[in-house]
């Protein structure tokens, strides 16, 4: 409900059109030829060095996908690689999974992720700053720091900060639910079928002591390691950054009173990061307690978002 209709039927188009051979040569050469190899054991460095004896089938492989909209079995094969986030890493958790797909599949989501970057802008809140053209997350920290200095100023109520991890919030996101985002945004059914399809073909191994266990599917999530993942998942967050904007509209909320009444935004998103800004009177706190549950419970990160009063 919260979500406008902003794409029109002339991005739609831009978004949907087969890709020109000058497109997918592009996409080829913007990643970087260093990064890991996927399943099939062949990088973006072998397919830049040795692209005029492998680019027609390169075109050929990429566009099958562009007109068919399906993905051939294996072709969205990934091993996974699990990056301790801390030295003393003893359980899953402290472990961060990163996706290598294989590099032909790597195109085809570079294609749409660079068509979808173009207009995020555009679409997404002013309070998410990660992972957008033209916005840069270290505003983010300039507003939490000058939030957090008018805490302790006098108010009635109080001034509250909150400070949100969404805990594994790429492998948890809810592909109905993004889905759903897309096509409220006014994303059409061709474009929102091509993100179901790279969603739901992707298979995956668990690269352990140098051996690949494993070979499943996943039902939820987006991979890190890919181009796409941050925007989809920034286009799914936007329900919860616009919602928390219709608790101030709706007045459930109140903002905290800057220097000469100047009002603080807010909240403002960095990643998978949240900080709020607001009066702490109970009736606001409750308002967004109901709001983080909702959205768990729509998003699939039910359990993630811990809130007590």
């Amino acid at each position: 409900e919260v979500i406008p209709n902003l794409v029109t039927e002339e991005t739609n188009a831009l978004m949907t059109m087969l890709p020109s051979h000058d497109e997918i040569k592009a996409a080829v050469f913007a990643l970087n030829k260093d990064s890991a190899p996927g399943p099939d054991g062949f990088g973006a460095f072998f397919f830049q060095h040795y692209w005029d004896i492998v680019k027609f089938d390169v075109f050929n492989a990429v566009l099958e996908f562009f007109t068919s909209s399906s993905i051939l079995p294996g072709f969205n094969s990934n091993v996974i690689a699990l990056i301790p986030k801390t030295p003393d890493a003893s359980s899953i958790d402290q472990y961060r999974p990163i996706a290598m797909a294989n590099f032909k599949f790597k195109i085809i989501s570079k294609i749409i992720a660079d068509r979808l970057a173009s207009i995020m802008p555009s679409l997404i809140s002013d309070e998410q700053k990660g992972f957008i053209h033209d916005r840069n997350i270290k505003d983010c920290l300039c507003i939490a720091s000058e939030a957090a200095n008018l805490l302790h100023n006098k108010s009635y109520g109080g001034n509250l900060a909150l400070k949100i991890d969404i805990t594994k919030a790429f492998d948890t996101l809810d592909w109905s639910f993004l889905l759903k985002v897309l096509k409220t945004f006014g994303f059409n059914e061709m474009f929102c079928h091509w993100i179901h399809v790279i969603l739901k073909s992707a298979f995956l191994s668990v690269s352990f002591n140098g051996k690949s266990h494993g070979y499943f599917n996943c039902t939820r999530g987006v991979r890190q390691g890919d181009p796409l993942s941050p925007l989809l998942f920034c286009l799914a967050e936007d329900v919860l950054s616009r919602s928390i904007s219709n608790l101030v509209t709706e007045g459930k909320i109140n903002l905290i009173k800057g220097t000469r009444n100047v009002k603080v935004p807010s909240h403002t998103f960095y990643a998978d990061d949240l900080m709020i800004f607001c009066k702490g009177n109970l009736a606001g706190l409750k308002a967004l307690k109901d709001l983080f549950s909702t959205y768990a419970l729509e998003s699939g990160q039910l359990g993630k978002l811990h809130f007590y009063l």
